[in-house]
């Protein structure tokens, strides 16, 4: 698997952009065919007012998007730090204020959305040096096919990211915040354990995990992500979260998120919709 993989990566990056842009249209439309039914069903229940052309359009806009996310995955390995830094850039508010970064010696939980370009987010390290002196520890979910994972995770660690699996690295993403650095966590994907809030008029189950680390060890909070600008370039922003306990923390985060695919066409296409967000709701929210 690595050897395709890896000539695959070099169609990638040295053909003009434009067989990129294709196959990540063409990719996408495969995943709109494999997951219409879920993104569908998501889109109708977050935005029930919109019409059946709306729906397909952002779906469709979404997988592609997806796409785009996956096959940078596979092609940033070949991106020298130079080209990396033209298409990954920071937003003020990771630098100063009371959302940045560099000015605080506490330990920090990230609370990461799913958004299309958060593979560019692994690059933070690269782009000032006040993070690249940083320990910073990523919970993931590794991939089944084991030349994949590997050629992914070497992507996702190569600027100083350190990926731990979700199965095995709580100890560790908990330690990192214990001695003052940076746990980053997604708080948006659907999961069977958690606490049951009201996401975009419905409800479903919600990870409390980033909440609980912060609240126990009285770290700072934030919202960090990726906004997408063109194809392969972002730039990176973080927002501040204000609750101190694990529950406000797990609703005001799932509120800005909720506040942002609200926002606009742009910014809802962002969004991986094609998970099951909404599989797991209950009743009682908190």
């Amino acid at each position: 698997m690595r050897p395709f993989i890896a000539i695959y990566a070099w169609l990638l990056t040295r053909l003009p952009e434009g067989f990129a842009r294709i196959n990540a249209a063409g990719w996408g439309g495969v995943l709109w065919i494999l997951r219409r039914k879920i993104l569908t069903r998501n889109l109708r229940v977050a935005f029930p007012d919109r019409d059946a052309a709306w729906v397909k359009r952002i779906g469709q806009t979404s997988c592609r998007r997806a796409a785009e996310m996956g096959l940078f995955s596979i092609a940033s390995p070949l991106f020298s730090p130079e080209e990396i830094r033209r298409r990954v850039s920071l937003d003020e508010s990771m630098l100063h204020g009371l959302s940045g970064l560099t000015e605080t010696a506490e330990g920090i939980v990230l609370f990461v959305p799913h958004f299309t370009h958060m593979e560019m987010m692994t690059a933070a390290p690269l782009l000032h040096p006040q993070f690249a002196k940083k320990q910073w520890v990523v919970l993931f979910r590794p991939l089944n096919q084991p030349g994949a994972n590997t050629w992914v995770k070497d992507a996702r660690e190569r600027f100083g990211m350190q990926l731990v699996s979700r199965r095995e690295g709580f100890g560790r993403a908990m330690k990192a915040v214990r001695e003052k650095q940076i746990t980053c966590i997604l708080f948006d994907q659907n999961t069977p354990q958690g606490i049951s809030i009201d996401f975009m008029g419905s409800p479903c189950l919600a990870t409390d995990l980033p909440g609980i680390i912060a609240q126990r060890f009285g770290a700072e909070s934030r919202i960090f992500w990726a906004e997408r600008k063109s194809f392969w370039q972002c730039r990176l922003h973080s927002v501040v979260l204000n609750a101190k306990d694990s529950t406000g923390l797990t609703i005001e985060s799932n509120n800005w998120l909720a506040d942002r695919l609200r926002s606009s066409d742009e910014a809802c296409v962002e969004w991986l919709w094609a998970h099951d967000r909404w599989k797991h709701g209950q009743k009682g929210i908190a």
